[in-house]
C-alpha cells in the first residue's frame, strides 16, 4: 500500500527524474530535460545534495513538493512553487504507469492545495496539455477553470519562403512605451492575469540602435526587432533573438485585436529572414491560440506545433473545502518525510 509524502531531496532525487523520463518522455522541452539531468546530478551526490538543499533556500524552492512513495519507489509526484505572496504554481504532476487509474494524481493533487492553503496562498495556476483529456477533466474537477491556451511551435530547419508581399519595418527604439502598451492590449486578458508585463521589460539596453544591437551581441544574441505601423500607431511587433551559439532562438509576437488577421504575413516576412539560410539550435515561440493567422503562417514558414497548453487557475477561496482537506481524516494515509 502505498501513502503520500513530502519530497525529500537527499533519496527521491533520481526516482522522481525516472518518473518524469517515464512520464513525459519525448514530449520533454529542454528545460524539462534539463531538468531531469539536474535531478539525476543532484541524486547521485547524496548527502551531500542534502547539504545543498539546507544551505540554498532557492534551491529548496525548486525541489519542494509531494511523491507518493510504494514500498520506497517514487511511483508519483507533484511539485510546487510560490510565484508571489499569494501564488503558487503546480508542475510535474506525473504517475508511473503501472500504478496509474487508482485516484493518486487526485490525491497528490489535494495534498498539493491543501498545502498551499495552509502555507497561506490564494490562487493556484498550473498548466496542462490540451490532448491530456485525463488531466484536464482531473483539474476542472477540482474547481480549475481555463485563462487561456498558449501555442508552442518549432523550426530545425531553413524557414521557407513566403510569398512577395508587405513587410514590417525596423522597429524604433524610441517607440519601446508603445509596444509595452500593445503588449497589454494584444495578450488575451486571462494570459494578462498569468503574467502581466513589466513596462522594464521592453526598454531597450540603449536608445542607440548600434549600441543597443552590440549590448545583445554581448549576452549571445543577435537581436532582430520589426514593428507594423497604422495610421502612425503601433499595431504589431515581432522580435528574434538569435542564439550566436545556436541553440534556441526565441520568436516574440505581439497583434492588436483589431488587426489579426491583416499583418501577419509582413511580420513573419520580416522577422523569419535571418532564419531563411541554415542555422544551428532550434527557433522557437509560444503565441496565444487567439493568433490563429499567425499559426497557419509559420506552419506555412515550416514551423510544427509542439504542443497546445492549457493555462488554468484556482482560487482556493472559493474551493471546495473538501478538496482542502487531504490528510486530516483519520484514515487518511499522508505522511511527512
Amino acid at each position: 500500500m502505498g501513502f503520500i509524502r513530502m519530497m525529500n531531496p537527499e533519496k527521491d532525487l533520481e526516482g522522481l527524474a525516472d518518473l518524469l523520463e517515464e512520464a513525459f518522455g519525448s514530449d520533454l522541452s529542454q528545460e524539462g530535460q534539463e531538468l531531469i539531468r539536474d535531478l539525476r546530478l543532484l541524486g547521485k551526490m547524496g548527502p551531500l545534495s542534502g547539504l545543498l538543499f539546507a544551505l540554498d533556500s532557492a534551491l529548496r524552492g525548486e525541489f519542494k513538493g509531494f511523491v507518493w512513495d510504494e514500498g520506497g519507489k517514487v511511483a508519483g509526484n507533484v511539485s510546487v512553487s510560490q510565484a508571489g505572496w499569494d501564488r503558487w504554481h503546480i508542475s510535474n504532476v506525473a504517475v508511473a504507469s503501472a500504478y496509474r487509474s487508482r485516484g493518486i494524481a487526485r490525491r497528490l493533487m489535494q495534498a498539493a492545495l491543501t498545502y498551499i492553503w495552509e502555507q497561506g496562498g490564494r490562487w493556484v495556476t498550473l498548466q496542462v496539455r490540451e490532448d491530456n483529456p485525463v488531466a484536464v477533466s482531473l483539474y476542472r474537477s477540482l474547481g480549475f477553470e481555463e485563462l487561456g491556451k498558449v501555442v508552442e511551435m518549432e523550426l530545425e530547419v531553413p524557414a521557407k519562403p513566403l510569398p512577395p508581399g508587405n513587410q514590417a519595418v525596423e522597429f524604433d527604439l524610441s517607440r519601446w512605451m508603445d509596444e509595452y502598451e500593445l503588449a497589454t492590449e494584444s495578450i488575451p486578458s486571462g494570459l494578462l492575469w498569468l503574467e502581466r508585463p513589466s513596462p522594464e521589460g521592453f526598454r531597450p539596453l540603449s536608445f542607440n540602435p548600434f549600441l543597443n544591437r552590440l549590448a545583445y551581441l554581448a549576452q549571445g544574441y543577435d537581436l532582430h526587432h520589426v514593428m507594423v505601423l497604422k495610421d502612425g500607431e503601433m499595431v504589431a511587433t515581432a522580435a528574434l533573438w538569435k542564439s550566436l551559439w545556436g541553440k534556441r532562438h526565441k520568436l516574440q509576437f505581439l497583434i492588436h485585436p483589431e488587426v489579426r488577421g491583416e499583418v501577419e504575413e509582413a511580420l513573419a516576412r520580416s522577422i523569419l529572414k535571418p532564419l531563411a539560410k541554415p542555422f544551428r539550435g532550434v527557433a522557437y515561440t509560444k503565441i496565444p491560440a487567439e493568433y490563429e493567422e499567425l499559426v497557419r503562417i509559420l506552419e506555412k514558414a515550416g514551423f510544427k506545433t509542439v504542443r497546445v497548453l492549457i493555462q488554468m487557475r484556482l482560487d482556493l477561496e472559493s474551493a471546495d473545502k473538501e478538496v482542502l482537506s487531504y490528510g486530516r481524516g483519520e484514515d487518511e494515509d499522508f505522511e511527512d518525510a
